[in-house]
């Protein structure tokens, strides 16, 4: 996808074998795969390899966030606080699918249906309800481009409530990661504040990120992770964190008692 030749493939594969030798089994995937992306960068620095599928997937997670939010909005007037959160929690784990580093095709649409369509397989809404309720901010972690299309309910119930909502994307390119960039183009505006991380890591690794994104981390009265590789590297943060994710992996669903390639809302402490 970086329009490298076949030679410059192979030794890009060379290179990430090679930076992985030795690495320790306590290292979280997400730190294990961005080691060896960061090794094979170096045969086509300064591209973004992932840049045309990301303007794609979030053009389409847009139109269908458009069409559907009447339906929304409706459905959301007549609910109660909490169920009003799992709806909004629910929609922003639709926006999960979009993860090119587990495969580069997703049905968008059909994601949605079955989301709905079922409960979350962990569900603690009420207790997420509950932390919002009590304090004055919101920070999102926020997972890949397109994704953050749906992040965008949640957000906007936060708003709704009257917290301050930060939204995180990465410095630099990873996969198909958000940046700041991705969020413009997914609409995600003021009242909405975007905060860099400072690193272009998968997950978040707090050695590389700023001082800025680690103040806002520290102080934001909840803390909302999406995704899987932010679960990988946040779920022994030194605070309670909410995870949203789409449990990919056959050992992170293990991990969450959940069955493979189900949502869930859950916490950590």
């Amino acid at each position: 996808m970086a329009g490298l030749g076949e030679a410059a493939e192979q030794r890009a594969v060379a290179e990430a074998r090679q930076a992985l030798v030795g690495i320790a089994p306590s290292v979280p995937p997400a730190i294990v795969a961005t080691t060896a992306i960061r090794a094979a960068e170096v045969l086509y620095p300064g591209i973004d390899p992932f840049l045309e599928m990301k303007v794609r997937t979030t053009q389409e997670a847009l139109a269908l966030y458009e069409r559907i939010r009447p339906g929304v909005a409706a459905d959301l007037e007549r609910m109660g606080p909490v169920d009003r959160v799992r709806l909004c929690a629910k929609l922003a784990a639709v926006g999960n699918i979009i993860d090119f580093g587990v495969g580069l095709e997703f049905d968008l649409e059909r994601t949605l249906a079955e989301t709905l369509a079922v409960d979350l397989a962990r569900d603690e809404s009420e207790r997420l309800y509950e932390a919002l309720a009590a304090s004055d901010s919101l920070l999102v972690v926020s997972d890949n481009a397109g994704e953050i299309v749906f992040d965008r309910f949640l957000a906007d119930e936060a708003a709704r409530l009257g917290k301050q909502v930060y939204l995180c994307v990465k410095s630099g390119p990873v996969l198909n990661d958000a940046t700041r960039e991705d969020a413009d183009r997914g609409g995600i505006i003021r009242p909405i504040e975007v905060v860099e991380t400072g690193s272009s890591s998968l997950g978040i690794v707090f050695e590389e990120c700023s001082p800025e994104f680690r103040g806002v981390f520290r102080r934001a009265g909840v803390v909302l992770s999406k995704g899987q590789a932010n679960y990988e590297t946040l779920d022994e943060a030194d605070r309670t964190v909410f995870f949203i994710l789409r449990a990919k992996c056959p050992i992170v669903a293990r991990e969450l008692g959940v069955p493979a390639g189900a949502s869930v809302l859950t916490a950590s402490q």
